[in-house]
């Protein structure tokens, strides 16, 4: 049986240790960022960025302000590791950004405004795919040899599949009550109209593609307002009710 001062020398016992019993995205990313940061030789400053549904990468924690801002100034330029890293084996490294031929833009300005010389990204990748990047940040040129790399790319692993579930436990927290409010205006819906569940959700699709906003957005002011009375919902309603006999 390991003895607690072994989990340092052991780094998937201490990201274990340090996950134990989170639950939110924020906590678990925010505990492999400094687990990370501890580990990791050359290491100066660690983030987790996690790529959205939409899409769109956002950095969802950070060990210092270093770490955060070269995340954010990737975008402006759409340069840097989290850009090149879909496209790689999943490791994106460089010992000298301010002179790597890769980020033109992104290189030097990181390196004049943060001081960062040397970047080391890894993708955290799970069975459904992609879920973001580990990025490691150094003041050093070459600061990352091959035993950093390495010990990254085992972290990434491991880290991936903590950052998925606290992604789908956030995702399942946050679809919990919008599918309430759905089911809400479906229930004032069918008690105005004297229409079934399905042609219920129709109507509410109907109007989310008219008024190009978001069915759950429709539901909430249906539910807020009681409003199943105008023109534009009697309209959906007989449009809803003639693509159901349609289909």
């Amino acid at each position: 049986m390991s003895r607690p001062e072994d989990l340092t020398s052991d780094p998937m016992a201490q990201l274990a240790a340090s996950l134990d019993g989170l639950l939110t995205l924020e906590e678990t990313v925010a505990a492999v960022a400094q687990t990370a940061l501890e580990l990791i030789p050359g290491c100066y400053s660690a983030s987790i960025t996690v790529r959205r549904a939409s899409g769109r990468l956002e950095s969802c924690a950070a060990t210092s302000d270093v770490a955060r801002n070269a995340d954010d100034l990737q975008h402006p330029f759409s340069e840097g590791p989290c850009y090149v890293l879909p496209l790689e084996q999943g490791i994106v490294e460089s010992g000298d950004v301010a002179r790597d031929e890769r980020w033109t833009s992104w290189g030097p300005k990181v390196h004049e405004a943060e001081g960062v010389s040397s970047v080391l990204s890894v993708r955290l990748l799970s069975a459904r795919g992609v879920q973001g990047a580990l990025n490691l940040y150094a003041r050093e040129v070459d600061a990352f040899g091959r035993d950093a790399v390495e010990l990254a790319a085992t972290l990434g692993i491991h880290a991936a599949v903590a950052v998925r579930a606290a992604l789908l436990a956030q995702d399942l927290a946050e679809a919990v009550p919008s599918s309430r409010l759905v089911g809400q205006a479906q229930g004032l819906l069918m008690e105005r109209f004297s229409m079934d569940p399905d042609t219920a959700f129709a109507v509410l699709r109907r109007l989310s593609q008219t008024s190009n906003v978001k069915v759950v957005e429709i539901a909430r002011r249906m539910v807020d307002e009681r409003a199943v009375r105008d023109a534009t919902v009697r309209d959906a309603v007989a449009q809803a009710e003639s693509e159901v006999r349609e289909g």
